[in-house]
């Protein structure tokens, strides 16, 4: 959603999934995504693959399971 001169998003992953779609357009691999890591838990936000699923989003870990 555009407001003045700035983007403005609903929810976080609204937001993730127009960033991982405009970096997919420059960046070919086929799995990148937002996370958010407190050192605990890893908690992927939003997941983009391009052709297999290798890291769906939603998908939690532990930190110390995480590489």
């Amino acid at each position: 959603m555009t407001h003045g001169h700035g983007l403005v998003y609903e929810t976080m992953e609204e937001a993730a999934d127009e960033i991982l779609t405009l970096i997919s357009k420059f960046v070919d691999v086929n799995t990148f995504f937002i996370a958010k890591n407190d050192k605990i838990d890893v908690n992927i936000i939003h997941a983009f693959n391009r052709n297999d699923v290798v890291l769906p989003s939603g998908f939690e870990t532990l930190y110390r399971d995480s590489y």
